[in-house]
């Protein structure tokens, strides 16, 4: 059930998104926004290599008696 709120969480944050960027689009300049959406995206690839390299060079090991899960 928590699986299914989940994923109806996921559409409607999706659709708020791309309603949303619509939006902008339509009121503001599509340029600062394009810029904006750009910005942004380079933020989350930073993130997530800098995420990625973090957790290699801190491997979370296994507390004694547990299997490490993969």
């Amino acid at each position: 059930m928590a699986r299914f709120f989940r994923r109806q969480l996921t559409y409607f944050l999706i659709g708020f998104v791309v309603a949303f960027v619509i939006y902008l689009f339509v009121r503001y300049d599509a340029d600062q926004i394009i810029l904006g959406v750009v910005i942004g995206a380079g933020a989350g690839v930073v993130l997530c290599v800098g995420i990625a390299l973090l957790g290699r060079r801190f491997e979370e090991k296994p507390a004694v008696g547990e299997q490490k899960r993969s």
